[in-house]
């Protein structure tokens, strides 16, 4: 599976929105998200990061951290 993500300003939160990249859409369509993460401090000083994907939660110090564990889910068909 292959992936792609994009920074959403959403006033001063981190949010962050996943779509897969290898699924066939129409030409001129958007892709439609099926992850997020987010941070909990609008500061942006998060130390702790939230990553969603469908009934799942994880977290982690870093987006790095989060989007592996969101990918491993994703990938094992979670």
């Amino acid at each position: 599976m292959q992936f792609d993500s994009r920074r959403v300003d959403q006033n001063g939160f981190y949010k962050e929105l996943i779509w897969r990249t290898d699924v066939e859409r129409p030409e001129g369509t958007t892709p439609q998200a099926i992850a997020y993460i987010i941070s909990n401090d609008k500061a942006g000083n998060a130390c702790r990061f939230y990553g969603y994907y469908g009934i799942h939660t994880v977290s982690g110090p870093t987006v790095s951290a989060v989007k592996q564990e969101l990918f491993d889910l994703i990938e094992a068909g979670q």
